[in-house]
Parts: structure tokens; sequence; C-alpha cells
């Protein structure tokens, strides 16, 4: 059991970098953040693309920028956004792309 722990102490903190780049919250967390754009173009179409975390365990989805392009039959991007919903472990995360 102490090696268990143990390990997923290690495997925690080796994905600290990964998560760096937006807040967290471990009990929860409801956050909007900007993922890229130049918004040289109207955005006149969303597109939204959405994956789910179940307690860090198991993650099913794809919410990619180019997914949620290609859901919202957009062309050419203004900008993306990304939002996460974390409660107690159960996670959500929905990114929008919007554009023509």
């Amino acid at each position: 059991m102490k090696k268990l722990f143990t390990a997923m102490g290690v495997l925690a903190l080796l994905s600290l970098p990964a998560i760096a780049s937006e807040p967290l919250g471990f009990v929860y967390q409801n956050t909007t953040h900007q993922l890229l754009g130049s918004g040289s173009v109207a955005p006149v179409k969303v597109g939204t693309a959405t994956c789910t975390q179940y307690f860090g365990v198991v993650a099913l989805g794809n919410c990619s920028v180019k997914q949620a392009m290609t859901n919202g039959n957009i062309r050419a991007l203004s900008h993306a956004d990304q939002e996460t919903k974390n409660i107690l472990g159960y996670k959500k995360v929905t990114t929008r792309a919007y554009g023509q």
C-alpha cells in the first residue's frame, strides 16, 4: 500500500508542469481561458468539443480546437477558448472555436 501511495505521489508531481498553464482546483474548479486567436476573422459561428475525466484515472473524448472547428463547420478560426469544470475529481473540459 505504501508503494502505491508513493507511486501516485510521483505521478502527481510529474504531471504538475503539464497543468501549470491554467488554475487548478482539486475540489472545485470553474474556469475559462483563451487558447489562441488572432481575431482577424469575424466570429460568426461557434463550434464546441468536450472531453471528460473521471477521478484522474479515465479520460474520454476529443476536446481539441480542430474537433471544435469540425463540429461548428468552421473553416477560418478567429479565436478559441477552453472552459474547465471540476467537482471532486469529475472533470469536464469544453473547447469553443469561433470563426467563419
